[in-house]
């Protein structure tokens, strides 16, 4: 009997062999892509106050990489100083935050705006990840891990939000 470490690893192992830069470049676009199907009115609704609409977890895990290690880059601009408050979660020694109940409210940012804040974020993690100190490439696995987590609430809040619509989307 074989052990399972002997066995192949499922696509050739080239997720073992990914640089930082190539791993953010996937999970970000795995959060893209569970999310191109739905309509922008979907991404705002907030079917209860433990979910959160799919906007804000896009934005969310744009403002983690942008709070955690691009604003210590010198130079860096953040894409909108509102954003802060308005996608913050949990962090209380960062700032306030925006309160969780009420994330469904928020109709502004738009969509579109979340979206060019991810482009935002996602050139200036690019520059930051071609040559990364251990640092730098231990903060962006944290960060993509914490967006991985974030892929799975998405799911589980939009599945309970069309549940909730009767006409069953």
């Amino acid at each position: 009997m074989s052990h399972p470490a002997d066995r192949p690893v499922p696509g050739g192992g080239a997720a073992l062999q990914e640089t930082p830069g190539e791993k953010f470049r996937r999970v970000r676009a795995t959060t893209t892509s569970l999310c191109t199907t739905l309509a922008p009115e979907d991404t705002v609704v907030q079917s209860m106050p433990d979910a959160s609409p799919t906007k804000w977890h896009l934005a969310h895990t744009s403002w983690f990489f942008e709070n955690f290690l691009l604003a210590r880059q010198p130079g860096y601009q953040p894409f909108d100083e509102q954003f802060s408050f308005l996608f913050n979660s949990y962090y209380f020694t960062v700032g306030q935050m925006h309160a969780r109940p009420r994330r469904g409210l928020l109709s502004r940012p738009t969509l579109a705006e979340v979206m060019a804040y991810r482009e935002h974020v996602d050139a200036a993690m690019a520059s930051l990840l071609a040559d990364p100190d251990d640092e730098t490439a231990f903060l962006a696995e944290l960060g993509l891990n914490h967006e991985q987590q974030h892929q799975e609430l998405i799911l589980t809040d939009i599945k309970h939000v069309f549940s909730c619509n009767p006409l069953r989307p």
